[in-house]
């Protein structure tokens, strides 16, 4: 499992996953979601409910992501 870390003050962002590339990702707050985009090789994404903790799966790996100020 990864564990990529969200800033909750930003509504759009980037991360690095070691085993994934890079992925974008934006946060609709008023729907409490965040779609999540990955950007390396075929694109895939998902969208999921915002909050701490929550889980996804990309091209076959779990990943968690945790809310930080």
């Amino acid at each position: 499992m990864e564990i990529i870390a969200i800033n909750k003050s930003k509504t759009r962002d980037t991360a690095t996953i070691p085993s994934l590339g890079m992925l974008a990702y934006r946060i609709f707050p008023d729907t409490e979601c965040i779609n999540i985009q990955l950007l390396s090789g075929t694109q895939e994404e998902c969208t999921v409910p915002f909050k701490d903790g929550g889980l996804f799966v990309l091209r076959g790996v779990e990943v968690r992501f945790e809310m930080i100020d």
